[in-house]
């Protein structure tokens, strides 16, 4: 079944001021790397969940978790939590469906009584859903891997330390202001790693250079990162720049992608 008008309307619902933004957006505004931006796209291809964190708001958390949700295979369908009810009914509906398929997303791990936003226990439970083979994608308000850790596994939102170490990918948004106006980086992405079980710091961003590192300790050598990374340049210097162009672009390099190739490699 083609999910795709859905999946567009979805992702679309995450912009709080009008235009939804594309990774090409942000890669020219120099808030995410082409580097950090293949990574996410090879991993979000293998099925990863993901999360975005910030906590001042405005930082570009939301708008960053929709420029990811455009990197998803063709065949999936995105799911927003728009009531608890779609979180305690979700086995149910993916008894007989692929739960790989499916991506839930929270617009915000928050109490607020706003459209999308999971609190309390719900949040747990939806977490849970990565052991289901399920795929789960957020964002929440938090500025580093300890304050997150220290928010997700408590008695309030009752995620496990184990669920906690589901989540694949966690990229933290920094928010300041400098000379030419505010500043919104992705500060840090942490990979879940098969290592002790956690997550290990993959990039940074030095706030003195404006500059991405990326760090020796990153898990995987494959040559799946490396046609994303030829991908996402192609994507910037076309020119073009709406993220439903994006996202037709992404679906074409899925339909014309060697999955052996690009696959190669476990999944930590």
């Amino acid at each position: 079944m083609n999910y795709e008008r859905n999946n567009i309307q979805e992702i679309q619902g995450l912009s709080q001021r009008g235009k939804t933004l594309s990774i090409v957006d942000l890669i020219k505004a120099n808030t995410i790397s082409v580097d950090m931006a293949a990574y996410s796209m090879y991993n979000i291809a293998k099925e990863a969940s993901f999360l975005t964190a910030a906590r001042p708001g405005n930082a570009g958390k939301t708008t960053l978790l929709a420029c990811l949700l455009t990197f998803l295979p063709p065949g999936n369908q995105i799911i927003t939590t728009s009531d608890p009810s779609v979180i305690t009914n979700a086995e149910k509906y993916i008894e007989n469906k692929e739960p790989d398929k499916i991506c839930f997303l929270c617009h915000e791990i928050g109490s607020g009584p706003w459209y999308g936003y999971l609190w309390g226990r719900y949040v747990g439970q939806m977490i849970n859903l990565i052991n289901k083979g399920c795929r789960v994608a957020t964002c929440i308000h938090a500025d580093t891997l300890t304050e997150l850790h220290d928010i997700m596994v408590s008695r309030e939102l009752e995620v496990s330390e184990e669920d906690f170490t589901l989540i694949d990918l966690i990229l933290f948004m920094n928010l300041d202001r400098s000379i030419t106006g505010l500043r919104r980086r992705v500060s840090a992405l942490y990979k879940k790693t098969s290592d002790q079980d956690r997550h290990k710091l993959i990039f940074s961003w030095d706030k003195s250079s404006d500059e991405f590192i990326k760090h020796d300790k990153c898990p995987e050598k494959t040559d799946g990162i490396d046609i994303c990374r030829d991908f996402v340049n192609h994507l910037v210097k076309s020119g073009e720049n709406d993220f439903r162009w994006v996202r037709e672009k992404v679906l074409e390099f899925y339909d014309n992608l060697d999955s052996s190739l690009f696959l190669h490699g476990d999944k930590n």
